[in-house]
C-alpha cells in the first residue's frame, strides 16, 4: 500500500497551491483591462457612414454617457492621425424614446468613417489609460466596468450604411 505521505507534507503543498492561486489571480486581475481590450472583436464598418446601437440600463445611463465623453475625447486628442480623424467624425445620440423592455438606445455615428479604423471602446480606452502613470490601470478598469455595466440584452449592433441618392 502506498504512503501518501505526511501530514506536515500536505499541509505544506495545500499552502503552496493556495499561495499559487491567490498571485495569479492577483496578477490577473492587474492584467485584465488590456487582456479584455484585446479579446474584444475589433470594430470596424464598410459602408460610408457606421452607426452602432447601443442598449443601456437606462439605470446606468450616465455610466455610459461618461464612458462615452472620455472615449471620444480620447480619439479625438489622440496623436495618432487615424485615431484623430475617427474622433472628429463621432457623434453619439440617444433616443428619445424608450426601445424595448424600456432601455435606453445610444447610437454611436461615425461620419464619414475612416477606413481601416477600430472603434472598438474598450481598445481605445486601454490603449490610451494603460499607457500612462500607474494609476491610470485603475481609470480604464474603472471604465471599463461601467461601460459593460451599462449595456443591456445583446449590448451592441453595427450598422454600416451607403448612401443611394
Amino acid at each position: 500500500m502506498l504512503r501518501m505521505g505526511t501530514r506536515r507534507t500536505r499541509l505544506w503543498g495545500g499552502a503552496a497551491a493556495v499561495a499559487a492561486l491567490t498571485v495569479g489571480v492577483l496578477l490577473g486581475g492587474a492584467f485584465a483591462p488590456r487582456s479584455e481590450a484585446a479579446a474584444q472583436p475589433s470594430v470596424g464598418f464598410t459602408g460610408e457612414v457606421g452607426i452602432i446601437l447601443n442598449v443601456v440600463d437606462p439605470s446606468k445611463a450616465a455610466d455610459f454617457e461618461r464612458v462615452m465623453d472620455a472615449y471620444i475625447e480620447t480619439l479625438r486628442s489622440s496623436d495618432d492621425a487615424q485615431r484623430a480623424r475617427m474622433g472628429s467624425g463621432l457623434k453619439v445620440y440617444r433616443a428619445a424614446e424608450a426601445g424595448p423592455n424600456n432601455f435606453a438606445l445610444y447610437y454611436l455615428v461615425a461620419d464619414p468613417v475612416v477606413s481601416g479604423g477600430n472603434y472598438a471602446v474598450a481598445q481605445i480606452l486601454a490603449d490610451e489609460y494603460l499607457g500612462g502613470p500607474p494609476e491610470n490601470g485603475d481609470e480604464v478598469r474603472e471604465l471599463y466596468e461601467a461601460y459593460t455595466g451599462s449595456l443591456q440584452g445583446g449590448g451592441q449592433q453595427t450598422i454600416n450604411l451607403n448612401a443611394v441618392n
